[in-house]
């Protein structure tokens, strides 16, 4: 077996672990590339969550002062909304994730994550402390920055609410780690090495007002001719990859000015990195001829002839090779061989004819090796995963195509590639991870490589290939996925939550799907005592891998059965798997095949539907129609020439989705007919809308004057006062208690009203620990013989979730009045 890169080098990189290798190296980004080596300094940017870095920054520092940066997200983000699909919870993550790296990828910055969840909004840094973990949370970033060792750290945010508790815990954990980092006597359980950065700064938002005397200006505009842009125009590139939090944002030219306040350390007084030494000088002699032999490969490096650097470069290799393993080192040399590659034109690609394989089969592996120009490469040796190595030893000439095979077998005890961050039992606060070595990186290693190693002026070269799976699509062309290594089969419940009303059997459905030719397997639910499946069991076979089938049963409750949460598995074999399979696929960000334990919850419910058909008007990503019509109720969907010129007599009610109004201007053109069908007898549910200074939503959304703002109920278990005990909305059909608002999930709700017309009337009063009560949260109004209904409380959350109270109150909501 060849040995891996060491984590700390393989793991903590840019998106494309293939770098020059694959991915096109164009004269731009290989000067740039080049230039970043020639130096030392570092910058870490801190913040709590996807979209929180200031991707002007970024590319300035990355481009145009050829720093390396690093951005360290606190969390991944699953606890926002997503604008893009339904996907919540562990998969927005995944979606965040690869977000940011492909920010990342054209910013040229690199990316870090702490083990900590997004568990929603928070209102101050005390509770998102006591759900992450206070040390916990430390010690991840001390971690992050003993193997990155940052000359600056910057902060997006400083410690002064009113705040997001996750950016102002952010700005805290820096001030502390910042110290911590340094101190041998804390978190040595590590084996890190400590670290002192020079300074940490706060990088000011204009939205916190204007930057405070004394703060450091800094120009990160200008204008970069290697990749004909501008910073500002580069930073909105990289921004508008946040598509699932919809932060498209529109180029910037000219003098952009940032501002930096003094935290802690040496103060600056004209340059974020003033004092600190930038070149390889700080490595001594040896560094030196680094950097000689650097700069003599930027003197040589043409634009239409890079492979006349490579005498540079592998001299530099040289001198790389002479200092000791300091984590600056180890990243210098990943990173020229990188450069070396793409001055020789080299392309990689290790592929497999189907994207995944199961422990113990085997799996035709092709490598693909193509150098471009005239520069004397010879590949000496080719190494795979199970120890089979070949020596072809052949000198490439300029555009010919080697093609090296091998039939590779996977281990018996391979590894299911689930996300690292994933495979564990996470808990409220953190993510589990069981090899502490991967906390900061973005992704894991890859299921499978190969190592292929040349000979380039001299020097023997190895390169990692990670083994992909490469399609052509009709739509997009050629597209590429990582090789997995798969269960037998996959199960995949169609819900996250099975509801069981009124005292029926609850229908459960899992998708299975085969990782291998000739599956033959039994599912089993694994309730728990009491509770019955019919079947018991099921036998499924699956000729081929790919192949799917749906199987259903029907479970039973026993009598005053709380919720529970069940693992079904499959058992092939003698051996019992217990994993689901998610796909998420978006133009912006590479097809992610997502493997996590498969979990199910199942819930009791008592409730009484309302009559009649249900209009719904679908929002952005919720499941709110799909839940209803699971527990019986008659749910349509409207579109939007319903909304235009439909008979919207037909509805007994009407719901609109999350942001709907946001998102669908046929909505937005249809107000006015929408609340006369309310005028008219019909009951019209608005569910949340966001507004902002920066995207304010002037449409009307309901009969009368209304305003929502940003107030929420972050506790989901704060007390929801009924304000009217006796309100006609909490007596039927269903009589709403304090138990209806038991075992909800992240919130209460959010983007409650905050002004409203005093014909509406406001349903409950509710508070976040410490502070005032809100009313805005659901506010009732008659209309002509019709009845509206604003809510910001988190159904599209609670129903995904199971959780019966929920279903309950959303049905008497929608009742006729």
């Amino acid at each position: 077996m060849i040995p891996r890169l060491a984590l700390a080098l393989s793991l903590l990189l840019l998106p494309a672990l293939a770098g020059a290798t694959e991915s096109p190296m164009h004269a731009g980004d290989l000067a740039h590339a080049l230039d970043r080596l020639a130096g030392t300094g570092r910058v870490l940017y801190v913040a709590a969550h996807p979209d929180d870095e200031n991707t002007r920054l970024l590319a300035h520092l990355a481009n145009g002062r050829h720093l390396r940066v690093a951005y360290l997200s606190m969390t991944r983000g699953g606890g926002g909304q997503n604008l893009i699909g339904g996907e919540q919870g562990e998969l927005l993550d995944v979606i965040r994730t690869e977000e940011l790296l492909a920010a990342r990828g054209l910013d040229r910055a690199e990316q870090r994550f702490s083990t900590m969840r997004d568990f929603g909004f928070s209102k101050s840094a005390e509770e998102t402390f006591g759900i992450w973990g206070r040390e916990a949370a430390l010690g991840d970033m001390v971690q992050v920055i003993r193997t990155f060792r940052p000359d600056v750290i910057v902060t997006r945010f400083d410690e002064t609410p009113p705040n997001h508790g996750h950016h102002t815990a952010s700005a805290i954990l820096a001030r502390e780690a910042f110290d911590a980092a340094a101190d041998p006597k804390r978190f040595p359980a590590q084996g890190l090495e400590p670290w002192q950065a020079t300074r940490l700064v706060y990088n000011h938002s204009h939205w916190r007002g204007p930057a405070p005397a004394g703060a450091l200006p800094l120009d990160v505009g200008g204008y970069d001719v290697r990749l004909g842009l501008g910073y500002g125009e580069l930073a909105a590139l990289s921004r508008s990859q946040h598509k699932s939090q919809g932060f498209g944002a529109k180029g910037e030219r000219g003098a952009l000015l940032e501002h930096f306040v003094h935290v802690a350390g040496t103060r600056a007084e004209k340059d974020l990195v003033e004092g600190v030494e930038l070149s390889w000088r700080r490595f001594g002699k040896g560094g030196e001829r680094v950097g000689q032999a650097l700069e003599k490969a930027r003197a040589t490096l043409v634009r239409d002839h890079p492979e006349r650097a490579l005498p540079a470069l592998v001299e530099a290799r040289v001198a790389l090779a002479a200092l000791p393993d300091d984590p600056r080192v180890q990243d210098a040399r990943r990173d020229l061989d990188e450069v070396i590659a793409g001055a020789a034109g080299l392309f990689l690609r290790a592929t497999a004819p189907s994207p995944a394989a199961v422990p113990g089969s085997e799996v035709e592996v092709e490598l693909e090796v193509l150098a471009r120009l005239p520069a004397g490469v010879q590949l000496r040796e080719v190494a795979f995963p199970d120890g089979k190595v070949l020596r072809p030893g052949v000198k490439l000439a300029p555009e010919q195509r080697e093609l090296v095979k091998h039939r590779l077998r996977i281990p018996a005890d391979a590894a299911i590639s689930a996300p690292y961050w994933l495979a564990g039992e996470a808990s409220r606060g953190s993510y589990a991870v069981a090899d502490r070595s991967l906390v900061g990186a973005p992704r894991g290693p890859a299921a499978a490589f190969v190592a292929a190693t040349f000979d380039i002026g001299g020097a023997a070269i190895r390169y990692d290939v990670p083994v992909v799976h490469a399609w052509v699509d009709r739509v997009h062309g050629e597209r590429t996925r990582p090789f997995l290594v798969v269960p037998p089969a996959t199960l995949t419940p169609t819900r996250e939550a099975v509801l069981l009303p009124n005292g029926k059997p609850g229908a459960v459905a899992l998708r299975i799907r085969a990782g291998a030719d000739g599956v033959q397997g039994r599912v089993e639910l694994g309730l728990p005592a009491g509770w019955k499946a019919k079947p018991a069991s099921r036998e499924v076979k699956l000729a081929k891998a790919g192949d799917e089938t749906t199987v259903r049963f029907d479970v039973e409750a026993p009598a005053g059965a709380a919720p529970t949460e069940i693992q079904p598995s499959i058992t092939v074999a003698g051996k019992r798997w217990s994993f689901r399979e998610d796909v998420i696929d978006y133009p912006h960000i590479p097809v992610q095949v997502v493997l996590q334990p498969a979990r199910l919850r199942l819930s009791p419910l008592e409730i009484q539907l309302p009559a009649g058909l249900v209009g719904y008007v679908q929002g952005s990503g919720d499941s709110v129609a799909e839940d209803l019509h699971h527990v019986g109720a008659a749910v349509e969907l409207v579109d939007d020439d319903t909304l235009r010129a439909g008979d919207l007599d037909r509805y007994a009610a009407i719901i609109v989705g999350i942001r709907a109004y946001n998102t669908r201007p046929a909505l937005r053109a249809a107000h006015e007919r929408l609340m006369r069908y309310v005028e008219s007898g019909g009951t019209v549910v608005v569910q949340y809308v966001t507004s902002s200074n920066w995207d304010r939503l002037d449409t009307p959304i309901g009969p009368f004057p209304l305003e929502i703002g940003r107030d929420r109920i972050t506790d989901e278990t704060a007390e929801m006062i009924a304000l009217q005990a006796d309100h006609p909305l909490l007596a039927a059909p269903n009589r709403i208690t304090a138990a209806d608002f038991e075992g909800w999930v992240q919130e209460r709700g959010l983007y409650f009203a905050t002004k409203w017309d005093e014909r509406y009337q406001p349903l409950f009063e509710a508070a976040d620990p410490g502070e005032g009560k809100l009313q805005g949260s659901t506010l009732v109004a008659r209309h002509g013989r019709g009845r509206y209904v604003y809510t910001g409380l988190a159904f599209f959350r609670q129903l995904r979730a199971g959780v019966p109270g929920a279903y309950r109150l959303l049905s008497n909501l929608v009742a006729r009045p």
